[in-house]
C-alpha cells in the first residue's frame, strides 16, 4: 500500500509542477530523452549482463507492489506445523509440507522429512539464503547504476545540445529557447535519477531487508522443528519477530479461539493443544 501511495504522491507532483509551469510542452524534448534514458540503458547494459537489462520492467514492479512474504501468514504456518508435528510427527505432516506456498520453507520442512540432521539444513538453506542475497544485491546495483548514469547523461545531452546552439550564433533572439531547450536534458537525468531509480534501488534493498529477515526466522524455525524443540518455544521465537501491534492482534485472536473452543469443542482427532502463556 505504501508504495502506490508513494507512485500516486509522485505523480501528482509531477501533475503540479507542469500545472505551475506557465508552458508545460518546453519542458518536453524528444532529444533529450532518448539522450538520457537510451543512454543510461546502454552504459547499463555496458555494466551488467544484458538479461538484467530485460527485468527491469519486472523489477520495477517488484519494487511498487506488496511484498510477497507476509509475517503473520508465515508465523501462524510455522505454529500450525509445530503444534501438527508435536501431535502426529513427521509423517502426519507430509501433506501439510506438500501445501506450503513458499517453496524455501517447503524445502527446509522437506529436508526435515527425509532425514537431513540440522547441520546439513542449515548448510543448505544458508546456501540458499546466500544466493538470495546475491540476487538481490544484484538487481538493486542495477537500478543504483541506472541512477548514476542519468544525471551524468542529462548533463552531456545538455552539452551536446549548448554546443549546437554556440555553433549557430547568427539569429540572437533564439538563444534563449534554444538554451532552455538544452538545460532540459539535465532536468530529465537529474529527475529520473532521484524520482525514480534511486527510489526504486532504496524500496528493493529494504524489501530484500524484510525478505531475508523473514527467511532467517524460517531457517531458526525448522532447525528448532528438527531438534524437536516444544511448540510453546516455537511460538515465543516467533512472537519476538512480530511488531507489538501484530502480537497483541494474535493474542486476541488466540482468545477467540479459546472462547470458541470452550463453547463448541472441536473433534478429538482434528483438536490442537493448547499452550497456556506463562
Amino acid at each position: 500500500m505504501s508504495s502506490m501511495m508513494g507512485v500516486v504522491a509522485l505523480t501528482v507532483f509531477l501533475l503540479v509542477i507542469l500545472a505551475l509551469e506557465g508552458n508545460p510542452a518546453a519542458l518536453w524534448s524528444g532529444h533529450a530523452f532518448v539522450m538520457v534514458i537510451g543512454g543510461s540503458l546502454v552504459a547499463t547494459l555496458m555494466s551488467f549482463p544484458a538479461g538484467y537489462l530485460f527485468k527491469i520492467p519486472r523489477l520495477c514492479w517488484e519494487a511498487i507492489r506488496p511484498p510477497k512474504l507476509e509475517l503473520p501468514l508465515i508465523v501462524a504456518t510455522l505454529v500450525k506445523l509445530a503444534d501438527k508435528l508435536r501431535m502426529a510427527g513427521i509423517q502426519g505432516i507430509q501433506k501439510d509440507i506438500s501445501n506450503l506456498d513458499d517453496p524455501f520453507l517447503r524445502r527446509g520442512m522437506q529436508y526435515i522429512a527425509e532425514g537431513f540432521d540440522s547441520q546439513e539444513i542449515q548448510d543448505l538453506l544458508e546456501a540458499e539464503m546466500l544466493a538470495i542475497r546475491q540476487r538481490h544485491r544484484t538487481n538493486i546495483g542495477v537500478f543504483e547504476s541506472l541512477g548514476g548514469f542519468c544525471p551524468t547523461m542529462g548533463i552531456l545531452g545538455t552539452v551536446v545540445s549548448m554546443v549546437a546552439v554556440l555553433a549557430n550564433l547568427e539569429r540572437p533572439e533564439t538563444l534563449g529557447p534554444q538554451i532552455a531547450t538544452a538545460m532540459v536534458a539535465t532536468l530529465y537525468g537529474v529527475g529520473a535519477a532521484n524520482l525514480v531509480f534511486l527510489p526504486m534501488a532504496t524500496k528493493l534493498r529494504k524489501a530484500s531487508e524484510e525478505e531475508l529477515r523473514i527467511r532467517w526466522v524460517m531457517v531458526e524455525i525448522v532447525l528448532a522443528l528438527q531438534a524437536g524443540a516444544h511448540p510453546r518455544l516455537i511460538r515465543e521465537r516467533l512472537k519476538v519477530s512480530l511488531p507489538p501491534s501484530t502480537r497483541k492482534l494474535i493474542q486476541d485472536l488466540k482468545g477467540r479461539r479459546r472462547q470458541a473452543a470452550q463453547s463448541q469443542p472441536m473433534e478429538p482427532e482434528m483438536a490442537i493443544p493448547q499452550y497456556e502463556e506463562g
